[in-house]
């Protein structure tokens, strides 16, 4: 968030007089036509008397590596962007151009505010998406500090996908979806975690009891408890040979072995799948209430004069924990 708000606060420097009608026009146009990875300051960069890090490209190469450096102005100066790779500077380029050319039709009267605030297409975008779920055989506290470890080293797995041959573009979802039962025994919290993140998943857990339960008290003397967070990474493929498949399972690996390396990793209790999962598997909890879900296209009938090719695959099912 602060990032954001540093940016609406360089253009309510550059326009100090403008209503916000206008801030809004400018934000899009501005940072749509940026020369990166030149840095957005608030102000000038400053030495101190402390014996600490100062953001500077010239002196320090991983400062050089940042696509988008937004600076923050109190000492001392850090950017704030420097998790932001490859694959999600395309996404947000691509906002900042769509949100400009919405713009100029809201000022030429051919749309409206509403136009701006629509909801993403993340869920209706790819055919393929990723899904990472980090499940915890124990309370939500813990849960909490293994799941938080796991989505921080999301990017690094998206940066290692970044190099794979054949992915064009891997966008992170900006949120996780959290959720939390009481299982019979350690079976069915395994069966849940191996189903997780999917619409058949949905069909294991309805009858489950939320871990939310009135009779949660109870129901922990008797019950394994099991909490889970899962995450998304779209994948935009381009595979230029026919026969070509995308193999994944060595940027997988990685992340698994940086995941496990966690100090506090415990694999009685912690559980790390990647799963692949097509836009029609997607479970239901990603989509909000009103949202029409994409259909699957029915199969097309084959016949002999004109028999229906297979296309390769493209992706593998990955799961590992």
């Amino acid at each position: 968030i602060r990032d954001r708000a540093m940016l609406v606060a360089r253009i309510c420097q550059l326009y100090p007089n403008a209503v916000s009608a206008v801030i809004v026009e400018k934000f899009f146009q501005i940072y749509s036509q940026w020369s990166w990875p030149q840095p957005v300051l608030l102000k000038q960069i400053e030495d101190g008397p402390l014996q600490v890090r100062v953001w500077n490209p010239r002196l320090y190469q991983q400062d050089r590596q940042h696509r988008m450096p937004v600076i923050t102005p109190a000492y001392p100066s850090m950017c704030a962007t420097h998790n932001i790779t490859a694959s999600t500077q395309k996404v947000i380029m691509e906002e900042f151009k769509r949100g400009m050319n919405i713009m100029q039709d809201i000022v030429a009267g051919r749309k409206t505010w509403s136009d701006l605030l629509e909801r993403h297409e993340f869920f209706h975008k790819y055919k393929f998406y990723l899904c990472i779920v980090a499940a915890t055989q124990s309370n939500y506290e813990e849960h909490l500090q293994f799941s938080g470890m796991v989505e921080s080293k999301l990017r690094l797995l998206v940066q290692k996908l970044e190099t794979v041959e054949g992915v064009e573009l891997a966008h992170p979802y900006v949120k996780a979806f959290d959720s939390g039962y009481f299982c019979q025994d350690e079976a069915e919290a395994q069966n849940v975690v191996n189903s997780y993140g999917t619409l058949q998943g949905e069909e294991i857990t309805k009858n489950l009891k939320s871990s939310d339960d009135e009779e949660k008290s109870e129901l922990e003397k008797t019950k394994v408890e099991l909490h889970l967070t899962k995450m998304f990474i779209g994948l935009k493929i381009d595979l230029q040979k026919g026969d070509k498949k995308l193999d994944i399972q060595h940027p997988c690996a990685e992340f698994f072995n940086i995941c496990k390396s966690w100090p506090s990793f415990d694999t009685s209790k912690h559980h790390i799948q990647i799963k692949n999962v097509k836009l029609y598997d997607l479970p239901n909890e990603v989509y909000v209430e009103g949202e029409t879900r994409p259909a699957k296209p029915a199969k097309r009938k084959r016949t002999a004069k004109n028999e229906v090719q297979k296309r390769p695959k493209s992706t593998g099912a990955v799961i590992a924990k």
